[in-house]
C-alpha cells in the first residue's frame, strides 16, 4: 500500500520560522515508516517544517493512507487544512491522526468527516495493522488495538495497544526518506516514556508510567550511520529525560570516549545530574543542554510536582558551565496559582543564583492529559475547546494572551517583552563572561561565529515578532467579543 506521513506546520509558523529555524527530524513518522517498508509498503514523508512541497505535489504518489503527527500546538492548523485538501484531492483516501493529542482526546479528535480514523498510543504497529486492513479486510477494525474510528458516525475507541517492551527490536528510523541536511539539528530518540510525575507535563496519562530504552550500542551504531551517510557533527537526543538512566548515559558516553567518535551532541535533562556524570558527558562530546528548572519558587515546584529543590538545580546548572556545556534554561511563567511573590522569585532565582543565564520563558498553556490541565477544568479557569476545529485558537489564546495565575498582565508582558528583546545579548553576556575560550573560535573559525552570531539575533527578531505578531491578533479579537469563543467564563481574574 501507498502511505504518506505528513508533519504539518501552522502557516504563522512558517510564516516566521521558515528560514534559520530549529528544526529536527519527527522520530515517530520515520520510525512508523520505518515499520511500514519493513513489511513491504510504499512509504513517503513530508515534514512542512523543512519540506515546502504543497498537498498537490503528492497527487502522482497517490497515497492510499495520510498519516498525521499531531499535537496540540503548531502543526494543528496545518493538519486541519491539509486532512481536508487532501479529501478533496484524493476521493477515497483515508486519514489517520496520531501522536499525543489524537492519543488524550481520541473521541473528539476522530469526529470530523475529514477524520477517518485516530492511533492512539505508538503508532508503529497500529499503523500496520490498519494498512493490512485496508488492503485484505484482516484484522477487522474491531480487532485492531489502539485504534479508533466511527459507526454510524459515533466514535469507536478500540483497547489500548500495549506499550512496545522491546525497542531494541524496531527497525532504524527512516532516514532515507527525508532530506537530512534540510534540518538544522539532526536527532535520535533513544527511549520512551518517563517515571516523573510533573503536573504539566502529557506523560502520566499517555505513557503511564511505562519506559523503554534503546541500548547504548544500538545507539553508537546509528550515530556512526548518520556520520557515515550524511556526514552528521552534532546531534541531539530528542527525548524527555535522555540522562534518566544513569547507567545507560554512562555506558554511552564511555562508548564514544573509547571508540573516538568525533560527534558533538546535546539533549534535556532533569537539574538532578551528580558532577561526575556531567563531567563524563563533557568529555564525550556534550556540549549544549536544555534544563528544565520552571520556577525559582519553592512554592511552584512543589506545587508542579518537580521533585528537584532549586538549590540542586542550581548547583546542577553550575556544574554544566564549569564544564563548558552551554546550557539553555527552561522557565513556565503564568501557572495556575502562581502570585508574584512566586514570580519574582524566580527572576531573583535568575539573576541572583544563576547569573542571569540564557532561558527560554514559556507561558504555561494547559494542554490534555496533564494534571495540571485537570486541575484547570475543575477549577474553572479554562473553556474547554468542544470540537477538534477549536483548538489552535485556545492554543494561541492561552499561549498569548490568557492570564491563568494571580500576576497582573501588565507584570507578565514586561518580563516577557524584555526577554524577547534581551535573549542575543543575555546570552553574548554570559558567555563572554563564563565561558571566554569559546571566543577563540573568532580566530579559529571566523565564518563559523559570524554565522552563529547572525543565527542568534535572527532567532530573537523571530521570536519576538512572532510573539508580537500572536499577541496583537489575539487583542483585535478580543475588540469584538463574538470573535473570540474561548472566553474564561466564570472567572473573576480574566483580562480582556
Amino acid at each position: 500500500m501507498r502511505v504518506l506521513l505528513v508533519n504539518a506546520p501552522a502557516l504563522d509558523y512558517i510564516k516566521y520560522y521558515n528560514s534559520n529555524a530549529y528544526t529536527t527530524f519527527d522520530y515517530g513518522l520515520l520510525s512508523i515508516a520505518a515499520v511500514l517498508e519493513q513489511h513491504g509498503h510504499s512509504v513517503q514523508v513530508w515534514d512542512g517544517f523543512v519540506d515546502f512541497r504543497k498537498a498537490k505535489d503528492f497527487v502522482a504518489f497517490n497515497p492510499q493512507l495520510i498519516g498525521f503527527s499531531v499535537i496540540a500546538g503548531p502543526n494543528m492548523e496545518g493538519s486541519i487544512s491539509l486532512s481536508k485538501e487532501f479529501q478533496a484531492l484524493l476521493p477515497g483516501v483515508k486519514i489517520v491522526w496520531g501522536d499525543v493529542h489524537a492519543s488524550v482526546l481520541p473521541e473528539q479528535t476522530v469526529a470530523p468527516e475529514y477524520i477517518d480514523y485516530v492511533a492512539v498510543g505508538a503508532g508503529e504497529f497500529t499503523m500496520l495493522e490498519l494498512v493490512q486492513h485496508l488492503e485484505t479486510g484482516t484484522p477487522a477494525l474491531t480487532e485492531i488495538k489502539g485504534l479508533g474510528f466511527k459507526v454510524n458516525g459515533q466514535p469507536v475507541i478500540n483497547e489500548r495497544r500495549p506499550f512496545i517492551k522491546d525497542l531494541e527490536a524496531l527497525p532504524d528510523p527512516a532516514w532515507h526518506l527525508i532530506d537530512v541536511k534540510k534540518y538544522s539539528t539532526p536527532g535520535l530518540n533513544t527511549s520512551r516514556g518517563c517515571v516523573n510525575q510533573c503536573t504539566f507535563c502529557y506523560n502520566k496519562s499517555y505513557n503511564q508510567g511505562y519506559t523503554g530504552w534503546v541500548s547504548a550500542q544500538k545507539i553508537i551504531k546509528q550515530i556512526d550511520h548518520l556520520q557515515n551517510t550524511y556526514g552528521i557533527k552534532y546531534i541531539r537526543f530528542n527525548e524527555d529525560n535522555f540522562t534518566f538512566n544513569r547507567k545507560r548515559l554512562r555506558e554511552i558516553c564511555n562508548l564514544l570516549i573509547t571508540r573516538k567518535r568525533k560527534i558533538r551532541w546535546s539533549c534535556d535533562a532533569r537539574a538532578d545530574l551528580s558532577e561526575a556524570d556531567i563531567a563524563l558527558m563533557a568529555k564525550s562530546g556534550c556540549v549544549d543542554i536544555g534544563l528544565g528548572i520552571e520556577s525559582g519558587s519553592p512554592r511552584m515546584l512543589e506545587f508542579i510536582k518537580k521533585d528537584v529543590t532549586a538549590e540542586q538545580m542550581a548547583a546542577t546548572f553550575w556544574n554544566f558551565i564549569k564544564y563548558k556545556i552551554r546550557t539553555s534554561v527552561y522557565i513556565l511563567y503564568g501557572m495556575p496559582t502562581e502570585t508574584v511573590e512566586d514570580f519574582e522569585t524566580t527572576q531573583r532565582f535568575l539573576t541572583e543564583k544563576l547569573d542571569r543565564p540564557y532561558y527560554m520563558f514559556h507561558r504555561y498553556v494547559p494542554f490534555p492529559g496533564s494534571a495540571m490541565y485537570d486541575y484547570c477544568v475543575e477549577h474553572n479557569l479554562i473553556k474547554v475547546p468542544t470540537t477538534l476545529e477549536e483548538w489552535p485558537e485556545y492554543v494561541k489564546y492561552y499561549g498569548h494572551k490568557a492570564n491563568l495565575c494571580e500576576v497582573p498582565q501588565e507584570i507578565i508582558e514586561a518580563a516577557v517583552l524584555k526577554w524577547s528583546t534581551t535573549y542575543a545579548m543575555q546570552r553574548f553576556r554570559f558567555t563572554l563572561k563564563h565561558d571566554k575560550s569559546y571566543f577563540w573560535i573568532i580566530f579559529k573559525n571566523p565564518l563559523k561565529f559570524l554565522k552563529e552570531l547572525q543565527g542568534l539575533w535572527k532567532y530573537q527578531a523571530q521570536v519576538h515578532n512572532y510573539h508580537r505578531t500572536v499577541v496583537k491578533e489575539q487583542r483585535e479579537k478580543l475588540v469584538n467579543p463574538d470573535v473570540l469563543s474561548l472566553s474564561r467564563s466564570g472567572n473573576s481574574k480574566t483580562v480582556v
